[in-house]
């Protein structure tokens, strides 16, 4: 039975001998008519099962009911990135490792290595759709081709006494909640985002956090503990709420779905280097850590599924010269010489 797509044309389907035949029509009765005429015995005689067009728009149609938006724009992006090798009408499943290897060349030379590599999963990840449900043969193009070097540029973790200055530069008490919230529980910006009031469980001191970071895509959740001070000012903003959401936009009333601009302002006024909602999540993960709680435990607040992730979110907090003098003279016999400056250095 043919279904409406998301662009308002019709995608028709049969299954032949165990596989899944589809085509896209502008119209339902032509999309009926489609289906009626496929057998097997002419799928015998066919080569072409979808186009590489038809694939994407099929793929980012069930993407789009699976993954976030900031998912999602990574996959259209990649599949920009692709037209401009594979031919729209190129059957799908006649994708060589040379296709996949010009594509990543392109996004390696235009933008940077760490660009291809992102393009590289996200299209990788779409053939192994294609392998499940279009019968797409098993050696992956994209995975044929070798990761390109990347840039590693270690992530800007702000001072914990930055962020409070950017708290502190917060003039709507509402602002100053959703911050605390981000740093007492490491939270994603949009598992804030969707929080709603049955989430918080004020005679618990919990919250519950729903997160999309799963292998299916669908929502898992997780209750967290809320600190005394957190648990203050979310007991002061139930009283002002009137939504069922908690953070919404006060001029609006309704959810959030970026703040674009909050952050980079707050960080000027406040007169601290910019730093980003995620900046956030790494110094909450980074001051829970050097606290002594175990790593298990920081990844439980973080909800990563991999202790390997939540190691990459632990940042040092800097080097005292004080303690690595105290940590040298602990040696036995060790003779402690106060360090004086060369007049020769300049």
């Amino acid at each position: 039975m043919p279904y409406k797509m998301s662009n308002g044309k019709w995608r028709a389907e049969r299954m032949i001998d165990g596989k899944r035949k589809t085509r896209v029509f502008a119209l339902k009765t032509d999309a009926r008519k489609w289906e009626s005429a496929q057998s097997a015995d002419l799928w015998v005689q066919q080569t072409h099962t979808i186009c590489w067009l038809e694939f994407c728009t099929a793929y980012l149609d069930w993407s789009k009911e699976r993954h976030s938006a900031k998912t999602l724009r990574e996959k259209v992006l990649a599949f920009k990135h692709s037209m401009k090798i594979i031919p729209p009408k190129t059957d799908a499943d006649k994708v060589t490792p040379r296709h996949a290897l010009d594509i990543l060349r392109q996004v390696d030379k235009a933008v940077s290595g760490n660009a291809a590599n992102k393009v590289r999963k996200n299209l990788a990840a779409a053939w192994q759709y294609g392998i499940r449900y279009y019968g797409f043969p098993q050696n992956n193009p994209f995975l044929r081709v070798e990761r390109f070097a990347e840039d590693k540029h270690p992530r800007y973790v702000p001072p914990e006494a930055d962020f409070w200055k950017v708290v502190d530069a917060a003039e709507d008490s509402r602002d100053k909640t959703f911050l605390l919230f981000l740093f007492y529980t490491g939270a994603r910006v949009g598992e804030a985002f969707r929080l709603t009031w049955d989430d918080v469980d004020f005679v618990g001191h919990r919250v519950r956090l729903g997160t999309r970071k799963t292998r299916t895509g669908g929502l898992s959740y997780a209750w967290l503990p809320m600190t005394e001070e957190l648990h203050q000012a979310m007991a002061q903003l139930r009283v002002r709420s009137r939504s069922g959401l908690v953070f919404v936009n006060r001029n609006t009333g309704e959810q959030y779905t970026v703040r674009q601009h909050f952050m980079p302002q707050l960080c000027r006024k406040a007169g601290v280097q910019a730093f980003g909602f995620h900046a956030i999540r790494h110094l909450a993960a980074t001051i829970l850590a050097h606290s002594g709680l175990d790593l298990p435990t920081v990844q439980a607040m973080l909800r990563h599924q991999s202790p390997t992730t939540t190691a990459r979110y632990i940042h040092s907090l800097g080097i005292d010269r004080v303690k690595i003098e105290e940590a040298y003279a602990k040696r036995e016999g060790a003779k402690v010489v106060p360090f004086t400056p060369s007049k020769q250095i300049a």
